[in-house]
C-alpha cells in the first residue's frame, strides 16, 4: 500500500483535495508519481476519502514477536502530548510495549554539527536544508534544475535511526513517531532504505494510548540505558531551529541566511530561486507554515501558537547543559551523507488548438467564457485544460459548466412536459410556469411571473396547501372560462416554503366519457321503448299464451339490468 490512499466509495467530487494540493497531484484519483506527500488532501478531505498508510499493526506484530522496538520521537511531541518531561513520554511509550524510546532531537543535533561543518567549510554554491521530506520531494519532483543545491545530508529521523542502529544492535527495530506524512514515503526512499522500519504519526500513537486505557506515566523513566538527552536542538520544529541548533547567526533582514515556511512560499521561492533573482548561502525550508508544530497529522484542537508557546515552555523547563563535544563522542562514526535524484514527470504539452478544443468541450468557447473561478483546483480554465490532455483533470471537473448543465437539463424536461407547471411561493405569487401551462391559460410567462395566482387561475387549493403543509392528489378541476378539465396534483415543499402544481389536461377525456355516457343513456331509452311494445303484444296474446307473459316480462327487466350493469362497470 501507498502512503496516501483514496476511497473512490467516499469521495463526492467536491475537488477540494484539488483546490489545495499545491501541486495537482489529484483528479478523482491520487497520482503517487507527483505527490510530495504533504498531507494536505489528507487533512483537507471532508469526507474522509483520502488516508495516510497505518503503521499500527505492522509496530504491534513486531512486539509482539518480541523485536526490541525502539521509538524515535519527534521534537514537535510536547506540543502534541500532555507531559512535562521526556521521561514521561518515554514511560507512555515503553508502557506500550517500546523497547525504549529517545528524542529524534538527537538526530537533528547530528545533523547540525553537518550543516555547520559545510557552511563553514564554504560549500559550493547556495544550499537547501534537507531536513524536510517535502522539500527534497519538491526538489526531486518539479525542481531537478535545484537538486546540485540540495544538502547532501539526511534528516535529522535518519540520523537518529543510524545512530540508534549503530548503538544497539542492526536487528533491533526503529520507529519514528512524529506529525508528518511525508516521513512515511521517506522511509521508503532508495538512499536511505532500512534504515527506519515503520512511521507513526502522532494520532496514530494518540489512538493507540486511547485504546489502551491503562496507558500512563508509570514508575519506570523509560529511558534506554546511556541514552542520550538532546542539547538545544528541541527548538527544531519552529522556522528557524535548524539555524539556531547549528549556531548559524540569522536575523529578518539576512540575505546570506533565509528562512522560509510554508508549502506555497517553498514554491515560490524555488521559482525565484531557478530563476536567479535571489542569493544567499543557506536557505532554511519547511513545508509546514509555522513549522514541524503544524504538521498534518498534529492533534488538533489547539492553535498553531498555543502548540507553540507548549513547546517553548518544554524547552525551558527541561534544559540541560551538555555540550557539542560528548554528542560528537556519543555518535562517533554516524554516516551522515545522502544522495537525490530527479523524478520529473515531463507532462505533454498541449498545442493552443487542443486547449480550445477542450475548452470547447464545457462550453468555454470564447475566452469571455473563460470564468477562471479556481473552483476546479486549477487557477485559470487554461491550466485546467492543459491538466486534461495531460491526464491529470476531466473535462467535467467545471462546477459552473456543470451546473448549468444540469440547470439546463431540469429546465428542457420541464418545458417540454405535457403537464403545466406551477410554482408559487408562500404568498402564493407566481415564481415559475411552464410552456404548457401558459398555453393551457392562455397567459405568458413574461405577463404573471411575479403576480399573485388568483390573476390566473382559482388558489383556493393552493391556499388550502400551502395553510395545511400537506399534499392535494389527483383532483378534478373545471376552468370553464378556459374551456379546460385538468386532474391537480398539488405538492407542498417544506425545504423552500414552496407549492408545486402538475396540472393535467383531461378535457378530451371528459369529452370523450360524456360521449359514452350519452350513447349508454340513449340505448336505454330504446331498451326501454322495445320493452313497452313487447308489453303491449304480449297483453293482445296474453289471453292465447297465458302465464307466459310474466315470463316475458321478467326476462326482458333482467336484460335491462344486465345492461345497466355491464354500463356501469364501464
Amino acid at each position: 500500500m501507498d502512503v496516501i490512499s483514496v476511497s473512490p466509495a467516499n469521495c463526492k467530487n467536491c475537488y477540494r483535495c484539488v483546490r489545495h494540493c499545491p501541486v495537482k497531484a489529484i483528479k478523482n484519483s491520487w497520482r503517487p508519481g507527483l505527490c510530495v506527500y504533504c498531507g494536505r488532501c489528507v487533512i483537507e478531505c471532508p469526507q474522509n476519502a483520502k488516508k495516510a498508510r497505518n503503521d499500527l499493526n505492522t509496530i504491534k506484530q513486531f512486539i509482539q514477536a518480541g523485536e526490541k522496538v525502539i521509538a524515535s520521537i519527534a521534537p514537535s511531541y510536547p506540543a502534541a502530548f500532555d507531559v512535562d518531561s521526556p521521561r514521561e513520554m518515554f514511560s507512555i511509550l515503553k508502557s506500550l510495549g517500546f523497547y525504549g524510546a529517545e528524542e529524534t532531537a538527537v538526530g537533528a543535533e547530528l545533523v547540525s554539527l553537518e550543516y555547520r561543518r559545510l557552511i563553514k567549510e564554504g560549500h559550493n554554491g547556495p544550499l537547501i536544508t534537507t531536513t524536510c521530506p517535502v522539500v527534497k520531494n519538491l526538489a526531486e519532483k518539479y525542481y531537478p534544475g535545484l537538486i546540485g543545491n540540495l544538502a547532501p545530508v539526511v534528516s535529522p529521523m535518519v540520523a537518529h535511526a543510524r545512530l540508534l542502529k549503530q548503538r544497539y544492535g542492526w536487528d533491533v527495530k526503529v520507529v519514528f513517531i512524529g506529525p508528518c506524512i511525508a516521513k512515511k514515503a521517506e522511509a521508503r526512499d532508495r538512499s536511505v532504505l532500512g534504515d527506519v522500519d515503520a512511521v507513526l504519526t502522532f494520532r496514530e500513537l494518540m489512538d493507540w494510548i486511547d485504546e489502551k486505557a491503562s496507558v500512563g506515566p508509570g514508575a519506570d523513566s523509560g529511558q534506554l540505558e546511556g541514552a542520550w538527552e538532546p542539547f538545544i536542538a528541541r527548538s527544531y520544529p519552529l522556522p528557524g531551529g535548524l539555524l539556531k541548533t547549528s549556531s548559524i547567526n540569522y536575523n529578518l533582514l539576512s540575505r546570506e541566511v533565509v528562512v522560509v515556511d510554508g508549502i506555497e512560499e517553498c514554491m515560490e521561492f524555488l521559482d525565484a530561486l531557478e530563476r536567479g533573482s535571489v542569493s544567499g548561502r543557506l536557505f532554511e525550508m519547511m513545508a509546514c507554515r509555522g513549522g514541524c508544530i503544524a504538521g498534518p497529522l498534529m492533534p488538533s484542537g489547539s492553535s498553531l501558537y498555543e502548540r507553540r508557546e507548549r513547546l517553548l515552555s518544554f524547552i525551558e523547563n527541561n534544559q540541560q547543559q551538555q555540550g557539542y563535544e560528548n554528542i560528537k563522542a556519543y555518535a562517533a562514526g554516524i554516516d551522515l551523507r545522502r544522495s537525490f535524484e530527479p523524478k520529473a514527470f515531463k507532462a505533454p504539452t498541449p498545442t493552443e488548438s487542443e486547449i480550445r478544443e477542450i475548452l470547447a468541450l464545457i462550453g468555454k468557447t470564447t475566452p469571455e467564457k473563460e470564468l477562471n473561478c479556481g473552483a476546479c483546483g486549477y487557477p485559470t480554465c487554461r491550466k485546467k485544460a492543459e491538466a486534461v490532455y495531460q491526464g491529470m483533470a476531466e473535462p467535467d471537473m467545471c462546477i459552473p459548466y456543470m451546473r448549468s448543465r444540469a440547470e439546463s437539463l431540469a429546465n428542457l424536461i420541464i418545458d417540454h412536459t405535457p403537464n403545466g407547471i406551477i410554482l408559487v411561493d408562500s404568498n402564493l405569487n407566481i415564481k415559475e410556469i411552464n410552456r404548457a401551462a401558459e398555453k393551457m391559460f392562455s397567459v405568458e410567462k413574461e405577463q404573471v411571473q411575479g403576480k399573485p395566482l388568483s390573476t390566473v387561475i382559482d388558489d383556493r387549493d393552493f391556499a388550502w396547501v400551502m395553510a395545511n403543509k400537506t399534499n392535494l392528489q389527483d383532483k378534478k378541476v373545471n376552468y370553464s372560462r378556459n374551456s379546460l378539465t385538468t386532474l391537480q396534483t398539488i405538492c407542498y415543499i417544506g425545504e423552500e416554503d414552496l407549492v408545486l402544481a402538475i396540472i393535467q389536461d383531461i378535457t378530451e377525456q371528459e369529452k370523450q366519457r360524456m360521449e359514452l355516457e350519452k350513447v349508454r343513456e340513449e340505448t336505454l331509452e330504446k331498451a326501454q321503448e322495445v320493452i313497452n311494445r313487447q308489453m303491449r303484444v304480449a297483453q293482445e296474446i296474453a289471453g292465447l299464451l297465458g302465464e307466459t307473459t310474466a315470463e316475458s316480462k321478467m326476462l326482458l327487466l333482467k336484460l335491462i339490468e344486465l345492461v345497466k350493469g355491464r354500463e356501469e362497470e364501464k
